[in-house]
């Protein structure tokens, strides 16, 4: 005689449940690979939104550095039309913006990080985790040789923050893979609350 038990379909409807319900916690889980369709992924850690992901894009989440600088730190792979890192550091990390390079694409933990001369021809946009200030940085690397490249870079003002030493987010286009036009319509268009 043959048992069955109603385990597995309770087990799927709770876990339909929880996806529908827009469960999120601390430790999010990176897209493994690209999607073939549009999918939301979420991003958890000290601020937590999710990511709307068309056909060929990857979300990756890194763990965070030592001492939490940056406390998030994660890639959206566009495919071949190029990356774009997002990070967020608390008010607590040390910010020096004074020339972005080598790995260093700058600590913004509030828009007053901007440099001056960039603050002064950025451009607000509106995004669903908050205001937008984009601009234009120099960006360069040196190995045996030095090149420079134009990095676009959006530092959004958090509407609603889970940790308050977490006040923006910011996007840059890495190696300026992407003009600053494709930025702010990706942040406009893909991140969500």
């Amino acid at each position: 005689m043959v048992r069955t038990t109603a385990v597995g379909p309770i087990l799927v409807g709770l876990l339909v449940a929880l996806v529908a319900s827009g469960c999120r916690g601390t430790d999010a889980r990176p897209v493994s690979g690209p999607v073939s369709s549009p999918t939301v992924a979420p991003v958890g850690g000290p601020v937590a939104f999710h990511v709307q992901l068309g056909a060929g894009q990857r979300l990756t989440v890194h763990s965070p550095r030592p001492g939490n600088c940056p406390g998030l730190d994660a890639l959206i792979d566009l495919g071949s039309e190029g990356t774009v890192e997002l990070t967020a550091y608390a008010t607590s990390c040390a910010s020096d913006n004074a020339r972005p390079g080598n790995g260093r694409h700058g600590i913004y933990r509030t828009t007053a990080d901007i440099p001056a001369g960039l603050r002064a021809g950025a451009i607000s946009v509106h995004t669903a985790l908050g205001e937008a200030t984009a601009f234009n940085q120099s960006y360069y690397e040196c190995t045996n040789s030095c090149r420079t490249y134009t990095e676009p870079v959006a530092v959004i003002t958090l509407a609603h923050t889970d940790d308050p030493a977490y006040q923006a987010l910011t996007a840059f286009s890495v190696k300026g893979s992407i003009g600053l036009d494709q930025l702010t319509a990706l942040l406009r268009d893909q991140l969500l609350v």
